[in-house]
């Protein structure tokens, strides 16, 4: 098994950007000025060499994939793992992120990104599965906390000791999703803050943003709304706790007319950074 841990370090600090749509990709070249990386969905971009070289010309991108289910038991599909090499290679991204979640099982396609469960035998195949896919990529991967509605009960552990183990075990970093905390939080009753301090912080390397809404009393990760304050409040905390190299705002629907709401978003999103920073030294 092969750590990568000892090349977190060397991932650059990128800035603050945004999750690249098609639907935007007019109104995101013309702001150019005002986005400092982009992120790609990889499965989308596996036959679109000419688009994403495109982009690759005009910001740092970071591949962000929705395939691996590092919670699947058995072999990872190494057709899919080249597909995703290959657009790691072309754009010479500094590390793969994905979910820690289940998308597949076999013969089965899931469909959506479903909860791990927190015990022993779920964590020796997720480090399986991490290492594996270090080894093959040759970079480290970020592994993201996810939204959940369905908490899975008769866990040995917390989440946050899953991921420290992790870690720990694969040197591996974490996209810590501030907005899945604050739903997470809103939907299973639990301190937002103190989910923050439980986790590997020392392994942030990248952060998700990204705004939802409310069905009846329940918290929907819609990604198609502004960042409330809540989640603003939770980066103010987590920032002063750790130094953020990548920061991204994602919208997947309900896209303004133009630009400029989700560009003062990424804008407040590096001045809080900035400011956190700022005051460590």
């Amino acid at each position: 098994m092969t750590s990568s841990g000892e090349h977190l370090p060397g991932v650059p600090h990128l800035g603050s950007g945004l999750g690249y749509r098609r639907e935007l990709r007019d109104h995101i070249l013309r702001a150019a000025g005002r986005i400092d990386v982009l992120e790609i969905v990889t499965e989308q971009f596996m036959d679109a060499e000419g688009e994403l070289e495109e982009l690759a010309d005009h910001f740092p991108v970071i591949p962000h994939g929705v395939g691996l289910s590092l919670g699947t038991v058995g072999p990872l599909d190494r057709d899919y793992l080249s597909r995703v090499k290959r657009v790691c290679d072309l754009i010479d991204a500094p590390y793969y992120s994905e979910h820690l979640a289940i998308t597949r099982a076999p013969g089965i396609d899931i469909g959506h990104l479903s909860p791990v469960w927190f015990v022993e035998d779920q964590l020796r195949t997720v480090v399986d599965n991490i290492a594996a896919v270090q080894d093959f990529l040759g970079r480290p991967l970020v592994v993201e906390n996810i939204s959940y509605l369905l908490e899975i009960p008769y866990a040995t552990m917390s989440q946050g000791e899953f991921f420290h183990r992790m870690v720990e075990a694969t040197g591996c970093g974490v996209l810590l999703d501030v907005a899945n905390v604050h739903i997470n939080s809103c939907n299973h009753g639990f301190s937002a803050e103190a989910f923050l301090d439980s986790m590997p912080l020392h392994a942030v390397v990248q952060i998700h943003l990204a705004g939802g809404f409310l069905d009846g009393d329940v918290y929907i990760d819609g990604h198609c709304a502004r960042v409330n304050e809540p989640t603003w409040k939770l980066l103010e905390v987590l920032a002063e706790r750790v130094p953020v190299r990548v920061s991204i705002l994602e919208q997947d629907a309900d896209f303004p007319d133009e630009l400029t709401p989700m560009l003062d978003d990424v804008d407040r999103s590096r001045q809080i950074i900035t400011a956190a920073g700022e005051g460590r030294r």
